[in-house]
């Protein structure tokens, strides 16, 4: 058995890079953050198909001779929403990814494993949930196996991630850490640039309950795939004109919030009420000076953010901002950048 973590990965401005026929050179430019809370995968080795004919030689030499055809091992996959409940439509991804492994000979096709996925963060909301959910399993059955690098197993999540018209980025992000600018698009390894710069900083991911957004909801309208990737390109091509360092913070907190206003998705009225009502109840409390609170793509969602790395936000008044938005409805988790 092997117990993997992979935290989550929250994009704030990107461009959409997806009409090459690899899914290993689509992706995005953009910038984001890699945060603590994400996906505990556990992967456990049942048996295998193989059976085990013994044959004796001479001098009592035994010879192992498997017969024929071997039927495929049995996958059984569970995931689990961050508030217990089994999500049954969340499991493809995972029986996807082992078909990707056993065509890559990282698994053997025979052989039979049990895959059990917890999530600490919501879906559909812009917090990475099954990028980081493929590489926590992947990153298990490495584990287990011993086979290849971890760079290969990376490559074919970010494959399952645009099969599935999920995340562009998320993969490219969680492998780097940190705060990360991916300068090109694509898997890692396989085209995919990325550079950044770590921090550990106590953070809020908050969202709004009732709504969701699936990433292709946007990527593959032309009318938001113009707007965004415009929005985008700019901003990138802004952040990559110096080192990027942890000093660029504040050249990053500017450009996101330029992206949320010129893309258009802050325009969208239940975002624009989201993002009112969370700087009401940050004016409420008196705290407005110490955060800055950005939209993550590409959920009804957001994230409190320290405004200035060097003076973190006190957990005390995180924690006063967290209630604040509970007692009005919102989903609130209290993470850290990593």
């Amino acid at each position: 058995m092997a117990i993997e973590r992979c935290g989550g990965h929250v994009t704030l401005l990107f461009s959409i890079w997806k009409e090459s026929n690899l899914a290993r050179s689509q992706g995005s430019r953009g910038a984001g953050f890699n945060v603590r809370d994400g996906v505990e995968a556990t992967v456990e080795f049942l048996e295998s198909n193989v059976p085990t004919i013994k044959g004796k030689r001479s001098a009592g030499i035994e010879l192992d001779s498997p017969p024929g055809p071997v039927e495929d091992g049995l996958i059984t996959v569970n995931v689990y929403a961050m508030d217990g409940q089994e999500m049954h439509d969340s499991t493809q991804l995972y029986f996807d990814l082992v078909t990707e492994l056993r065509y890559a000979r990282l698994l053997n096709p025979e052989d039979s494993y049990s895959i059990q996925v917890e999530l600490e963060l919501p879906t559909s909301q812009g917090f990475g949930m099954s990028a980081a959910g493929l590489i926590a399993v992947a990153r298990a059955f490495h584990a287990l196996t011993g086979r290849g690098r971890e760079i290969m197993y990376l490559r074919i999540a970010h494959r399952i991630e645009r099969m599935h018209d999920a995340g562009l980025g998320d993969v490219l992000g969680i492998s780097a850490g940190g705060v990360e600018l991916r300068v090109e698009p694509g898997a890692p390894g396989s085209g995919g640039v990325v550079e950044s710069f770590s921090t550990v900083q106590p953070i809020l991911l908050v969202w709004l309950p009732s709504e969701s957004r699936h990433t292709s909801n946007y990527i593959d309208d032309p009318v938001w795939q113009r707007s965004i990737s415009s929005a985008g390109e700019k901003a990138v091509a802004r952040l990559r004109m110096n080192e990027w360092a942890i000093g660029r913070w504040p050249d990053l907190m500017h450009e996101s919030r330029m992206f949320a206003q010129h893309s258009g998705l802050l325009d969208e009225e239940v975002r624009a009420s989201f993002m009112s009502r969370t700087k009401q109840e940050i004016l409420k409390l008196d705290l407005q000076a110490k955060v800055n609170v950005r939209l993550c793509m590409l959920g009804v969602s957001l994230a409190v953010l320290p405004r200035h790395l060097n003076t973190p936000i006190a957990l005390d008044q995180l924690t006063a901002i967290a209630d604040s938005l509970r007692s009005i409805g919102f989903g609130v988790r209290e993470t850290h950048m990593v």
